[in-house]
């Protein structure tokens, strides 16, 4: 899907407020990232809900995300010792094909970094294997970066260092932290994920692929345990039902083209999100 389509997935920083502790926390967010990374998703997007966070937040969330999707060899390079890392053994393996190492020819060698501040003149810090502190670089033309995103680093000499950020990882996905309106303004199908949304049927299902095919892809979003997508948004779930079954949409405009129920025969009054994540994304990638 990656080549045709993109996908983008995101999940409020609220993700894990029902974890007893910090084990189970990073336990349900390594599923998070299974997902990403069995459905092949380019970004895994963490939107702010302040409101619905409790003992565990936004910086918690992305951490553990962004340490999962690093390739092993390079975690504690990058991401360092840091407390919400302390029960990271229970993360699933992700098996992602990773690429690093010598180029074919031996001269150079290729590794990633992690951006840890974007500065000005296009230059970045970023934490990588070549030194124990950050190292400042020169991002190429055209090419833009975030903060938490993983570049991709060709190597000519260890020392002194010499290098230069080449483009971004072409394995695996990047986690990023943005609002969700600046998520649903990319390319792809918007997709808000709620029990009041359009119920997904077999037939509706090949509609929606195709939709997603000329828009480039999707975006989907998602809820965290009870506290959904609509009372994130101030949005009422009568209002959403109604627009739903009128075929209008749903004011005031989140930016979504598009709220669906994939589970309507859930027989659970609460879906916990890793597991809407494994079920819609199951669905909305199958092919035509």
């Amino acid at each position: 899907m990656r080549t045709e389509d993109g996908l983008t997935i995101c999940v409020p920083s609220s993700v894990v407020r029902e974890a007893e502790d910090a084990r189970e926390a990073t336990r349900k967010l390594g599923y998070v990232a299974r997902a990403a990374a069995v459905f092949r998703a380019d970004r895994l997007v963490v939107f702010p809900d302040r409101e619905g966070e409790r003992r565990r937040g936004g910086e918690y969330v992305r951490t553990v995300l962004g340490y999962a999707a690093t390739p092993p060899e390079l975690r504690k390079d990058l991401w360092g010792e840091r407390d919400e890392l302390r029960y990271v053994g229970v993360l699933p393996p992700l098996r992602v094909p990773w690429r690093t190492g010598s180029t074919p020819s031996g001269e150079e060698s290729k590794t990633q970094g992690l951006v840890t501040e974007v500065g000005p003149e296009g230059r970045v810090r970023v934490n990588s294997p070549l030194r124990e502190h950050p190292i400042s670089l020169l991002v190429p033309s055209g090419m833009e970066v975030e903060q938490g995103e993983r570049v991709t680093i060709r190597v000519s000499s260890r020392e002194p260092v010499r290098a230069r950020i080449t483009g971004k990882p072409e394995e695996g996905f990047q986690v990023v932290e943005a609002d969700l309106s600046e998520a649903l303004a990319g390319d792809g199908l918007a997709v808000a994920t709620s029990r009041h949304g359009e119920e997904l049927s077999v037939s509706r299902l090949g509609d929606i692929v195709s939709d997603a095919r000329k828009a480039g892809g999707y975006t989907v979003a998602f809820g965290s345990p009870e506290r959904g997508l609509p009372e994130m948004l101030g949005l009422s779930p009568d209002g959403i039902r109604a627009a739903v079954a009128d075929g209008r949409s749903v004011e005031p405009d989140p930016g979504f083209d598009l709220w669906l129920n994939t589970i309507p025969a859930q027989a659970s009054e609460v879906v916990r999100t890793e597991e809407a994540l494994f079920v819609t994304l199951g669905s909305l990638t199958l092919t035509e």
